[in-house]
């Protein structure tokens, strides 16, 4: 893929093309690296469980609530097969 120029913004956001985005397969709420290489920023999709799935239960556990983690789950694989396209 040849060099794209973008601007980073007074917060520091950079918006990521729809083109690399899609070549990435990056949807919204996903979890991206940035990973400094030689000077160069590389942008990583993480390969560890923990990194991939980090936050996934953060509003089920807000203020200590304990939550049917079962249900959770369910949910989470409904909303990806959403995502996905498949009504399963």
């Amino acid at each position: 893929m040849p060099l794209r120029k973008f601007k980073v913004t007074r917060k520091g956001h950079v918006t990521i093309s729809i083109a690399i985005r899609e070549k990435l397969d990056i949807k919204i709420g996903d979890t991206i690296l940035f990973e400094e290489r030689d000077g160069h920023v590389a942008i990583v999709r993480p390969t560890d469980v923990v990194d991939r799935t980090a936050g996934i239960f953060k509003e089920y556990a807000k203020n200590g609530v304990e939550f049917d983690h079962e249900q959770v789950w369910d949910e989470i694989v409904a909303e990806r097969h959403q995502r996905m396209g498949n009504d399963e």
